[in-house]
C-alpha cells in the first residue's frame, strides 16, 4: 500500500526489515501497526509511530539504529520473524511466519471440544463459542463521532465485555491464553474510542492491539482532492486493513502453535476486506474489460474467488492437534450493516404494495421468499418486507448498497460456523444484549455425528436443555399472535420472558459460568415467576435486584458448586440439585 515510510528519520522501504522487538515477541499491552512497529494513539485518534515497548523492558533493550535487540519479532511487508536466542549460545535461531499464511491443513486440526466462556449469558446459552472456532457478529454501523440518543447494537462494547470477561476469568490459571484485537478501520474517532473502551474496561495492557496507520482525511485537504486521488486513497486504506487483520492472525498462530496455548483473535471489521475486493474488481474491468472478472462479481454476489478471498482469513481458526502443540485460535469476526436511515412509519399515509415482478433483480433465495409470502397472501408492503429482513424493490444508491452488503452477509454467514447477530431494532426496544435468538446460530457440534465436538460448557448444557427451542418457540407465538392468543399461550410468553430476564445484562456487566447457570436454572424452573408477576420484567432496577440478590446468595450457600462450576466447566447431578435447594430458599424467603 505504501512504498515508502519515515522511521526514525530515514526513509525505508516497506519490504525491509524494520525493527527488532524483545524476546516475549510482541507482549501484552502492546500496540503495533501490520509491520509489527509500536504505535501511539494519540487524543484526536490519529497514531504515531513510538519506542518499542522492549526498549524499556527489564528484560533487555533494543537498538533502534541497528535494528538488533535480544531476540523478539522483526516485521517485513511479507511476514514476522521471530528470533530468540540462547543465553549460552552467541547465535540466535529465527524463523520466519509470512502474515498470509495458508488456511491449517485437516491434518494439523483436531476436534472443538472445550468452550469460550465469553460472559454473556445470551451468547453462552444460545450461541456458544468453542476454542478453535470462528464466529461471525453482525450489526448495524454505529456513531462513534458523537453520541448517540438512545440504545444503539454497540458491537464493539458487547466484544470488549466479552474480550474482559474471558481476561478476568482466566486471569488466574496457567490456561495460557492470550488475547489480540485487530482494529481495520483508518478511521481517529473509530481508533480513540476502541481505545478508551479498553483502558475502561482496565484490559489495555491484558492484549495485544493491531491498528491501521491510515487516517480518514488523508486523500487531500480541503476537499480539493481528485477522485483518482481518492480512489487510491480507498485502495491503500482497504489493502492496509487486510494486512492489519492477517497480521493479527499470525501473530496469534504463533503463539497457539508456540505454547499451546489459546489465542482469542477479534477483527473489527470485515468491511474493508469487501471494499478492497470492489476496489480490485473495478480496476481489472476498466484495465482488461468485463471478460476479466466474473458475472457475480460485477453484480456484487459472492463468486468462488471471493469466497476463497475471505475463507483465507475465516478458516484461520482452528484448534490444534497435540502434534501441532493442542493450541487454538479463536477468531471472532465483526461484520457491519449500513443503517437505515428511513424513518418509521409511514406518517398515517397509506403503504406501498410491491409486485413480484419488482423483485426480479434480487438474488433467488429473496425471490423464493416473495413467492412463499404470496402463496400465503401476506401483501408486499415495506412494514411486512422489513419485518421479515427483506430488502426493498429500490434503485436508490442507499437501498441497492443495502441490500448487497445483506447478501454480503449471507455469504459470510456460508462459510462461517456461526453468527450472533445483534439487531438494531431490539436494541431499541431495550433488549441487552440485542442478540436475535432467529438469525443466531453456532454450527458447531450440530448433528449426530458431532457428539465429541461440542461449543458449549458441559454445566450450561445440563441446566438450559431445549432452551433454544423453546425461547425460540416462545418468541414465535408474540410475533405472529393476537392478542387473544397470546392470552392463551401466556405460559410460553411468560417462559419467554423469564429467560430474557436471566440473560439480560449490560454492556458492562462481568458474569462468571456460575452466575449464568444460577440465573437460567432459576428461569427455568419457574423461580423467576413471581418476580415477573410483581413487574421485575429484563431492564428493570426490579429484576436486576432479584438477578443479583439470587446470585450473590447462591454463591453465599452453595460456594462448593459455584467453585466446581469455575473449575471444572461442569455441573455434577449433586451439584445441580444444591443450586436447586439454594434457589428454592432464597425465593421462600420473600424475596
Amino acid at each position: 500500500a505504501q512504498n515508502e515510510q519515515d522511521v526514525k528519520g530515514s526513509k525505508c522501504s516497506i519490504s525491509h526489515k524494520l525493527v527488532s522487538i524483545d524476546p516475549s515477541a510482541i507482549p501484552p499491552g502492546s500496540i503495533v501497526d501490520y509491520l509489527g512497529n509500536s504505535l501511539a494513539v494519540l487524543n484526536d485518534g490519529s497514531v504515531s509511530r513510538s519506542l518499542p515497548k522492549a526498549a524499556t523492558s527489564a528484560a533487555g533493550g533494543v537498538d533502534l539504529e541497528s535494528g538488533m535487540g535480544i531476540g523478539g519479532i522483526t516485521a517485513d511487508g511479507i511476514s514476522l520473524t521471530v528470533s530468540t536466542l540462547d543465553e549460552d549460545d552467541d547465535s540466535s535461531c529465527t524463523t520466519t511466519r509470512p502474515i498470509f499464511m495458508p488456511i491449517p491443513k485437516i491434518s494439523e486440526i483436531g476436534l472443538i471440544d472445550s468452550p469460550l466462556v465469553s460472559g454473556i449469558t445470551a451468547i453462552d446459552a444460545l450461541t456458544p463459542i468453542g476454542k478453535g472456532q470462528n464466529m461471525l457478529v453482525i450489526g448495524n454501523a454505529e456513531n462513534d463521532d458523537a453520541t448517540t440518543v438512545g440504545r444503539t447494537t454497540n458491537k464493539r462494547g458487547w466484544m470488549v465485555n466479552f474480550l474482559r470477561n474471558v481476561i478476568e476469568n482466566n486471569r488466574n490459571d496457567d490456561s495460557k491464553m492470550r488475547c489480540f484485537y485487530g482494529l481495520t478501520s483508518g478511521d481517529g474517532n473509530v481508533r480513540s474510542n476502541l481505545m478508551d473502551q479498553l483502558k475502561e474496561a482496565g484490559i489495555q495492557e491484558d492484549i495485544v492491539t493491531i491498528l491501521s496507520t491510515r487516517n480518514h482525511g488523508e486523500e487531500g485537504e480541503g476537499g480539493t482532492a481528485s477522485s483518482a486521488t481518492i480512489s487510491t486513497e480507498k485502495a491503500m486504506t482497504s489493502a492496509e486493513a487486510v494486512a492489519v487483520a492477517a497480521t493479527t492472525c499470525s501473530i496469534a498462530e504463533h503463539h497457539a502453535l508456540t505454547t499451546g496455548g489459546d489465542s482469542i483473535v477479534f477483527i473489527d471489521d470485515l468491511n474493508l476486506h469487501k471494499s478492497l475486493w470492489d476496489v480490485t474488481t473495478q480496476y481489472l474491468v476498466q484495465v482488461y474489460g468485463e471478460d476479466a472478472v466474473v458475472t457475480a462479481d460485477l453484480q456484487g454476489s459472492g463468486s468462488s474467488e471471493m469466497r476463497g478471498y475471505f475463507s483465507g482469513l475465516i478458516q484461520r481458526s482452528a484448534r490444534f492437534n497435540l502434534k501441532k502443540g493442542g493450541g487454538s485460535v479463536t477468531l471472532i469476526l465483526l461484520s457491519t450493516l449500513p443503517g437505515d436511515e428511513e424513518a418509521d412509519g409511514n406518517n398515517g399515509e397509506e403503504e406501498p404494495t410491491f409486485d413480484p415482478s419488482d423483485f426480479e433483480n434480487m438474488p433467488e433465495k429473496i425471490k423464493a421468499r416473495i413467492s412463499m409470502l404470496v402463496k400465503a397472501k401476506v401483501p408486499l408492503t415495506p412494514t411486512n418486507l422489513k419485518k421479515i429482513q427483506i430488502p426493498l424493490p429500490s434503485t436508490s444508491d442507499a437501498e441497492n448498497a443495502k441490500r448487497l452488503a445483506l447478501q454480503h452477509v449471507e455469504d459470510l454467514i456460508s462459510m462461517s460456523d456461526g453468527q450472533i447477530w445483534l439487531d438494531d431494532a431490539l436494541a431499541k426496544a431495550g433488549r441487552s444484549p440485542p442478540l436475535d435468538p432467529s438469525r443466531s446460530i453456532t454450527r458447531v457440534g450440530v448433528g449426530a455425528d458431532t457428539v465429541s465436538c461440542r461449543a458449549d460448557a458441559p454445566a450450561l448444557r445440563s441446566v438450559v436443555g431445549s432452551l433454544r427451542f423453546e425461547f425460540q418457540q416462545a418468541m414465535d407465538v408474540m410475533d405472529t399472535a393476537t392478542a387473544s392468543a397470546i392470552v392463551g399461550n401466556q405460559k410460553q410468553v411468560q417462559r419467554r420472558d423469564a429467560f430474557l430476564l436471566a440473560m439480560h445484562q449490560e454492556s458492562n456487566e462481568r458474569r462468571k459460568l456460575s452466575h449464568e447457570c444460577i440465573a437460567l436454572l432459576a428461569a427455568s424452573r419457574g423461580h423467576l415467576d413471581a418476580v415477573l408477576a410483581e413487574g421485575g420484567l429484563a431492564g428493570t432496577d426490579q429484576g436486576k435486584e432479584a438477578i443479583d440478590g439470587l446470585i450473590e446468595f447462591v454463591e453465599s450457600n452453595a460456594s462448593g458448586v459455584v467453585t466446581e462450576i469455575e473449575s471444572t466447566l461442569d455441573l455434577s447431578d449433586d451439584g445441580k440439585s444444591q443450586l436447586e435447594d439454594a434457589i428454592a430458599s432464597y425465593f421462600s424467603k420473600g424475596n
